[in-house]
């Protein structure tokens, strides 16, 4: 799921990792690291996904 999740986001300049809660990730801008979205679910990591290409 996080290999999939990864590859959509790359392409939108993002990176996501797991987070410390079990099913949940993080998403940082790939470019400088800050911090877009934290503790969030793969449905919402999709959608932050698609806001930001």
């Amino acid at each position: 799921m996080l290999e999939d999740l990864n590859k959509a986001a790359k392409k939108a300049g993002l990176h996501v990792a797991h987070a410390k809660k079990d099913g949940l990730y993080s998403v940082r801008k790939a470019k400088n690291g800050k911090l877009v979205a934290k503790n969030i679910d793969a449905d919402e990591v999709e959608k932050v996904i698609k806001k930001h290409k």
